[in-house]
Parts: C-alpha cells; sequence; structure tokens
C-alpha cells in the first residue's frame, strides 16, 4: 500500500472536519448534520487495529499524528460554535416565549 492511500482516510476525515467547520460558521446545522455523520463513519475505519498497524510499518506515525491534532484542534472550534449555536437558540427561545406570553396578555 502506498502512502498517499494509507493517509487517504485520515486526509479524507481532516478535509471533512475543515467542511464541518465552514458549514458551522454559517450555521448550516442541516448540512452539518448529514456530513457530521458520513465523517463518523470514515473515522472507525481508522480507529482499527491492522490501519495503525500499517501506519507504524510504513513510518507515517507522525504525518498521522499531525493530521489528528488538525482534526482535534478543528473539533474543538466545532465545539464552541456549537455551544454558541445552541445559547442563540436558546435566548431566542426565550424571546419567543416571552412575546407569546405579551400577546396572550394583550388578547385578554
Amino acid at each position: 500500500m502506498d502512502i498517499e492511500t494509507l493517509l487517504d482516510p485520515l486526509s479524507r476525515a481532516l478535509s471533512q472536519s475543515q467542511a464541518l467547520l465552514s458549514l458551522a460558521e454559517v450555521g448550516d446545522w442541516d448540512s452539518f448534520e448529514t456530513l457530521v455523520q458520513q465523517r463518523q463513519q470514515g473515522l472507525l475505519s481508522i480507529n482499527d487495529a491492522e490501519y495503525l498497524q500499517s501506519l507504524a510499518q510504513a513510518d507515517l506515525e507522525a504525518q498521522a499524528a499531525h493530521m489528528i491534532e488538525e482534526i482535534q484542534a478543528i473539533n474543538k472550534r466545532l465545539s464552541e460554535l456549537a455551544e454558541i449555536s445552541r445559547d442563540k437558540v436558546a435566548s431566542d427561545l426565550r424571546q419567543s416565549t416571552k412575546a407569546m406570553k405579551a400577546i396572550d396578555a394583550y388578547g385578554r
């Protein structure tokens, strides 16, 4: 197996992580959900012992580790953006509830 083929699952996961970050930054959470599920499937193959052994035999641990660190950094940013979005949605919901109470009170 050549180097590119061995690193392909990590490259794909990194590329998908970058795409997820772009989606999160614009708030496209529907597309985000679809892509995150695809990425999760790919990440399962990376956790395979044979795959990890192949990386070690090809002396690709450093490159793999660097890619994994990039994915982890993106994941951290994704968590931050998700938390910000969650807080905004909660705030919007509270405002909507207040508005509905005001409408109900006015209608009486």
